[in-house]
């Protein structure tokens, strides 16, 4: 049996902590809790209770815990877009593992800064791009390689964000203003164009998008809509209303994370009445994004499609391959794999469903599937070939860069080559020395923080 892997999470938000925290405790991932970061007294005094975390483990301030003796041997980094660089490196140096939430870093720069810090620290970074260890992605994936439908001809996917979830993110939310977080189709989506190129393999050639901010903005409000729901004429009809949507006893995201704990009726109806979340999604700061198309061009001039959209009844993602032999088609929310092949007659169809086992989340499985593989890789170095590391995770954030930077300038840009796919980093084998690589120059402090790496 694989030891037990010691887990200190920073950001005890919704990731953190009704996420990972949660699947922790309830479910066999070979993790568990021992330490929390939060700034928020309350968000923390919480957490601690919930996951049986000691005063003396429970951090305001990140300095706080990086000065304490160490641990645990791998930390959760689910804070702010914002402050992920920032935090990643200051773990880093201090000789920790670390799963990272995406976004990478906010900035292209950055994000190939996080490389030198992971060369000359030593440590591993994984990127949580949860697409990629769900069944369902896996399963796709499985058939692509097999290689018994022939060759891929197109894949176009769709994230159909839903009207609710975007407007409580990207309207009113944390993700609302590109200058506040990235891009949207970064923030959001980075998930989806790693899921691409996983699936393909191949080398991205070029990148073109078109989108932008259509319809939460003040021309579409309707008359005399007033700047918050609660004083809004319209607050009992509107399909955005937040006192209808928020105002409820539903125990769970998105609902409880617009007050601070303890999650009540009463603090809901104050975060409704004078926080963000109560705001007219017509009269927002929010610049992102509302529709977004993405066009990869593959080396061998096969094309991949992607599709972000808010207006949709459905918060999933649709996924369309076509093959030489047959077409694939799949709804991750609805848990549904089916291929279509072709017979060659008129009116004539043979569809086989692809069993999919039930899974708890809405990112098909993947959040557990995540962290089950994270703790085999780390202590066995298996499922190499599914890992987000930091470098495999990489071309997602450059093709996001690009997406926007296209949709911006309305050009098609190519993709460095340095970006293709390439073997992923040989998985360390527990308590085995690693070589110093020849390109880097590490400095004696932070060799010396290497060797605290194996102490408790």
């Amino acid at each position: 049996m694989n030891p037990t892997q010691d887990v200190i999470i920073i950001g005890a938000g919704a990731r953190g902590n009704r996420v990972f925290a949660d699947l922790i405790a309830h479910h066999d991932t070979g993790f568990r809790t021992v330490g929390v970061v939060e700034l928020d007294p309350v968000r923390r005094a919480a957490f601690q209770e919930r996951y049986g975390i000691p005063d003396e483990r429970a951090f305001s301030f990140i300095d706080d815990f990086l000065n304490a003796p160490r641990f645990g041997d791998i930390v959760f980094i689910c804070t702010p877009d914002p402050t992920h660089y920032s935090l990643c490196r200051a773990v880093s140096e201090h000789g920790y593992d670390i799963l990272l939430e995406k976004p990478i870093a906010t900035n292209l720069p950055e994000c190939l800064a996080l490389l030198d810090v992971e060369e000359s620290y030593e440590n591993r970074i994984f990127v949580a791009h949860v697409l990629r260890y769900s069944p369902f992605f896996r399963t796709v994936k499985a058939i692509i390689d097999a290689g018994e439908l022939g060759a891929v001809r197109h894949i176009g996917l769709s994230e159909n964000v839903g009207h609710w979830h975007f407007a409580h993110s990207y309207v009113r939310g944390n993700w609302r203003r590109r200058d506040l977080t990235a891009p949207i189709i970064l923030t959001k989506s980075c998930h989806d164009l790693d899921i691409l190129y996983w699936l393909m393999g191949k080398r991205v050639q070029s990148v073109s998008s078109h989108g932008g901010l259509n319809y939460f903005t003040a021309a579409n409000a309707p008359p005399g809509a007033a700047g918050r729901c609660t004083e809004c004429r319209y607050r009992d009809e509107c399909l955005y209303s937040a006192t209808r949507f928020y105002l409820s006893e539903r125990k769970e995201w998105p609902f409880d994370v617009i007050a601070p704990p303890p999650d009540t009726l009463a603090l809901r109806r104050r975060a409704v009445e004078e926080g963000p979340y109560g705001r007219c999604v017509w009269h927002c700061d929010n610049d992102v994004c509302d529709t977004q198309s993405v066009v990869l061009e593959f080396a061998d001039r096969v094309h991949a499609t992607f599709e972000l959209q808010a207006l949709t009844a459905d918060n999933t993602r649709e996924l369309r391959i076509l093959f030489d032999t047959a077409e694939l088609h799949g709804d991750l929310h609805r848990g549904r794999l089916e291929i279509s092949h072709f017979t060659g007659g008129k009116d004539e169809l043979r569809v086989e469903p692809i069993p999919l086992p039930e899974t708890p989340d809405s990112h098909g499985g993947g959040d557990l599937a995540l962290l089950q593989a994270l703790h085999e890789h780390l202590t066995s170095g298996g499922h190499g070939d599914i890992m987000t590391s930091l470098r495999s995770s990489l071309p997602s954030h450059v093709l996001a860069f690009l997406a926007d930077e296209s949709r911006r300038t309305r050009q098609r840009l190519p993709v460095p080559e340095i970006f293709a796919p390439r073997r992923p980093r040989r998985p360390r084998a527990p308590g085995l020395p690693v070589a110093e690589p020849e390109s880097v120059v590490v400095n004696p402090a932070s060799r010396a923080r290497k060797r605290r790496k194996g102490e408790r």
